[in-house]
């Protein structure tokens, strides 16, 4: 009885840790009007373009936050040292936090962003293409719109922006 209880406990605490892991590889806690850009020092006022990169920290996964596309691909690129976990951005239609690698980017020169990357971030393509028919532009996948900022490899541009792909690869 004892031994099986203490295997119940072990098993818990394994879980729970499990469970905090996933959690701080999830999209963070943004406070709109209170929490600043790691990159450019502005306040981040708008959902709709707020991202984020979770990187390993000396304690474990900590979140970078961003005010913009541009200012999350300017601080990765000037932090290579750092392992990146994850990568997170709202879906432009939903305020919705979406895995920035799965989204599908409307870029326009019309569309007035935080710092000027003129991207949106959609999870669905059919969201990004209706957006399309209001604002015009052009539909890309994340690999494209980091291209589009000018940078090749998002897993290892001017270097090595990090030991490998946030998915593990």
């Amino acid at each position: 009885m004892k031994r099986t209880t203490a295997l119940l406990i072990i098993a818990l605490a394994l879980a729970m840790v499990a469970c905090d892991r996933n959690d701080a590889l999830g999209p963070p806690a943004i406070r709109l009007g209170e929490d600043v850009c790691v990159e450019c020092n502005m306040i981040i006022s708008d959902r709709r373009w707020a991202t984020a990169t979770i990187v390993q920290g000396s304690r474990g996964p900590q979140a970078r936050l961003f005010d913009d596309f541009n200012c999350q691909v300017n601080y990765e690129l000037g932090h290579g040292e750092e392992s990146i976990l994850a990568r997170w951005s709202h879906d432009h239609a939903l305020g919705q936090w979406i895995r920035t690698e799965a989204a599908n980017f409307l870029i326009t020169d019309t569309m007035r962003t935080p710092m000027g990357s003129r991207m949106a971030a959609f999870r669905d393509l059919s969201e990004a293409m209706a957006a399309k028919t209001q604002t015009p532009g052009e539909v890309v996948d994340f690999l494209s719109a980091w291209k589009h900022l000018g940078h090749a490899d998002p897993w290892k541009p001017e270097g090595e922006l990090s030991k490998g792909k946030p998915d593990g690869g």
